[in-house]
């Protein structure tokens, strides 16, 4: 008798050239690229704030969190992400495919809580 395999359904994308993945229930939205307004004092990894339709939204940059590099704008999208009933963004460099993967194959480190990451810029 098999054991059932858990499969879980991620969000595929890059920071920095590295393929990584969160929960797809972490990514409430996908938007494009734009200008953010940068926020004196804020940490290097904050990019500043946008204005989407109406609401002001922190953007981080996730390559300047994890790796110190900044990610490449040409590419790039926002992951919309909610934590504690307010809305922040992830920049990632490009987003490829929800898929669903063997939990198995995601204990690598390719996996990303962003609701923790962006726990951290709210704060």
């Amino acid at each position: 008798v098999s054991t059932p395999v858990e499969m879980r359904r991620v969000l595929v994308f890059s920071i920095a050239g590295r393929a990584r993945c969160s929960p797809v229930d972490q990514v409430r939205e996908i938007v494009p690229i734009t200008h953010t307004t940068r926020l004196p004092g804020a940490p290097r990894y904050v990019r500043g704030l946008i204005n989407l339709r109406g609401t002001l939204v922190t953007v981080m940059d996730a390559a300047m969190c994890l790796y110190e590099v900044a990610a490449d704008d040409a590419i790039a999208s926002i992951l919309l992400v909610e934590h504690r009933g307010r809305v922040a963004g992830v920049i990632v460099d490009n987003v490829f495919d929800i898929q669903s993967l063997p939990a198995s194959e995601l204990e690598d480190g390719s996996m990303l809580d962003l609701q923790e990451m962006v726990g951290t810029a709210l704060a």
